[in-house]
């Protein structure tokens, strides 16, 4: 019992050593061994057997970084260079109210193709939805096919349920209630795992964007509606069945307008593009093409463009002012529309700031746009695919 106790722990600490490799070049890129010794704490013998184990599973490959960084010898003895093989790749889809994208991303968040598709006009039936994303994904994969799929996850702009990935609320897609991911893994034939857009937003920025390293962080996810994902202390603020960060509901005009959701004055109601593109007197709908105009026509002078901007600039610190009283953050991540607007409109946003937060947490909290632009949602449902292989590196010996 002893021997086997034993044994069981060995295999245990082996498999999260793996584990750890693996997670470290995937997020941070090629390393050398001499590199992961020291991040891992672990001697030079233990990091070259596990990354033996992980090119015999097929995950990374090795090369001389000499030769990598200058095409060809050098004097001395070389390095050995860990690197993630991006033909292990996961299909990433973010479900937007406007418009779907689809990526095949490699091991390593390698982008290898994508494809992006607007909605057709009173097509957010989920049915309808699930079968262009499905075509979609089906087309992307005859066209790149990798060698080894790992995975499907979706981005979805609403409340997700943690136990199925149920859509029990998104009404800027006129959602209630939705098996979407269901539906969609019996259209495909395979797993498909779901997350809320800002949770996944929030989780790509902090390995790979602008809240890196960063252990209390608000993301906003922000185009017609407005979601937040957090972290705090560097976990995952989901709530007890998953449903937290709906911050886009959050009441901060009590004389209106009425919101989809049922409730009044809601914050995405006065910072979501379309708002803006109403204040600007431009169509709903245009997405990022169309918020770009409005900020390139205010900078030209147009006065109703620097005016709708003033506006959606004033309400988006209003309710940062209550975010940051609550949560006490190191940074605000702003993601989609948000993320455009912050050039032009941070003065306004921080002035705000400023005068209405509390002292202590203003004083120790950064506001700064996303550094993955528009992909951060995207690049968050790939890492949630990714995630049973990087938890478990040798579950693809078996697939």
């Amino acid at each position: 019992m002893v021997a086997a106790a034993t044994l069981s722990g060995t295999e245990e600490l082996r498999r999260t050593n793996l584990r750890a490799l693996l997670r470290a070049v995937h997020t941070r890129g090629p390393m050398t061994r001499a590199e992961l010794t020291r991040l891992l704490g672990l001697n030079r013998s233990t990091i070259g057997g596990l990354t033996a184990a992980l090119i015999d599973l097929g995950l990374v490959a090795e090369r001389t970084a000499a030769g990598a960084a200058s095409g060809g010898a050098r004097s001395g003895r070389p390095s050995h260079l860990v690197v993630p093989r991006s033909e292990n790749a996961v299909v990433a889809i973010d479900l937007g109210v406007e418009r779907v994208q689809v990526a095949l991303v490699g091991l390593g968040g390698t982008v290898l193709d994508r494809r992006v598709r607007a909605h057709a006009r009173g097509e957010h039936d989920v049915r309808h939805v699930v079968e262009r994303v499905a075509a979609m994904v089906e087309d992307m994969v005859a066209a790149t096919p990798p060698r080894r799929f790992l995975g499907i996850a979706a981005s979805i702009p609403g409340a997700v349920r943690l136990e199925d990935g149920m859509v029990q609320f998104a009404p800027n897609l006129g959602w209630h209630g939705e098996p979407f991911t269901q539906m969609l893994s019996h259209r495909l034939g395979r797993p498909v795992r779901a997350g809320n857009d800002a949770n996944l937003g929030v989780l790509a920025e902090h390995l790979r964007g602008a809240a890196l390293q960063r252990q209390h962080v608000i993301y906003l996810s922000a185009s017609v509606g407005i979601g937040g994902g957090f972290l705090v202390d560097g976990r995952l603020l989901e709530g007890a069945t998953g449903y937290a960060g709906e911050v886009g509901h959050l009441q901060v005009d009590a004389s209106g307008p009425e919101c989809r959701c049922g409730g009044i004055g809601c914050w995405e109601l006065k910072v979501g593009e379309n708002r803006l593109l109403a204040l600007a007197g431009r169509e709903a709908g245009g997405g990022p093409e169309a918020v770009a105009e409005v900020i390139a026509a205010a900078d030209e002078g147009e006065d109703r463009a620097r005016r709708a901007i003033q506006e959606v600039a004033e309400w988006t610190g209003i309710g940062l002012r209550s975010l940051i009283n609550v949560f006490n953050p190191e940074v605000i991540v702003l993601g989609g529309s948000l993320a455009q607007l912050w050039e032009t409109a941070a003065p306004v946003i921080e002035e705000i700031l400023g005068r209405r937060a509390l002292l202590a947490p203003r004083a120790a909290v950064a506001v700064r746009p996303a550094m993955l632009g528009q992909d951060s949602s995207l690049l968050g449902a790939a890492e949630l695919a990714f995630e049973p292989v990087l938890d478990d590196p040798q579950c693809v010996a078996a697939s």
